[in-house]
């Protein structure tokens, strides 16, 4: 397995469901809370962040374990559908941490989410403390 403990992965959409995470990355700690500022998510069938100045996505931090990051990569079907990307977020502490996440590749076109893939986004949200009743909000304005 591959040596991932130095990677902070924030995870949005269905990976905020705790038990979804650890299925696909068992060895995952997670960290707390966390948003990502300057951007939104939007539905693409799949969550996706996209920039949008003055908006916040909700999150949270794992530090993953070894062999982690090959499964979220295959989960998230990286390199084809999503790429990963560096970006900064602020931990519910304030701290502004530097942290690996996944946005889809361009062209990709705006889509409802199905509703199994939406309850397990809704799950995650009840994990973290995050109300699900904002994912519509958050993701069509």
């Amino acid at each position: 397995m591959n040596d991932d403990r130095d990677i902070v992965y924030f995870a949005y959409g269905a990976n905020l469901s705790r038990n979804h995470m650890f299925l696909w990355c068992p060895h995952a700690a997670p960290l707390g809370r966390a948003t990502l500022t300057g951007h939104r998510l939007v539905f693409r069938f799949w969550c996706d962040v996209m920039a949008a100045p003055g908006r916040t996505v909700p999150g949270c931090l794992y530090r993953l374990g070894d062999g982690d990051r090959q499964w979220l990569d295959e989960y998230e079907d990286c390199p084809r559908l999503y790429e990963r990307i560096a970006v900064t977020v602020t931990a519910e502490s304030g701290e502004r941490v530097e942290a690996m996440t996944y946005k889809m590749k361009a062209g990709q076109a705006f889509a409802p989410p199905n509703q199994d893939y939406l309850a397990i986004v809704h799950v995650g949200y009840r994990d973290w403390g995050y109300d699900p009743a904002a994912l519509p909000r958050l993701a069509s304005s």
